[in-house]
């Protein structure tokens, strides 16, 4: 029995009898794959480094305009 069968709809796919996988036989398709998977990936990082950057941010407006409401109620109260 043959290990591998031609899939029909691709010519560069193959199924794998033992395990019944697709596999892509195409290495510069492959290639590409990994390239654009990695570019998502470093999008995806980017992005939730960006995000947590905002969040941060964020967090220390609030407490920089905690700090000022404390600033002028003591200031008042010296008045």
């Amino acid at each position: 029995m043959e290990k591998f069968l031609k899939v029909e709809s691709d010519i560069s796919l193959v199924r794998d009898t033992d395990n019944n996988a697709i596999i892509n036989q195409n290495k510069s398709e492959f290639d590409k794959f990994l390239k654009i998977s990695e570019k998502k990936f470093k999008e995806k990082k980017q992005f939730d480094d960006l995000k947590s950057d905002v969040d941060s941010m964020k967090t220390d407006i609030e407490e920089i305009k905690n700090l000022l409401k404390i600033i002028v109620s003591k200031w008042f109260i010296n008045i």
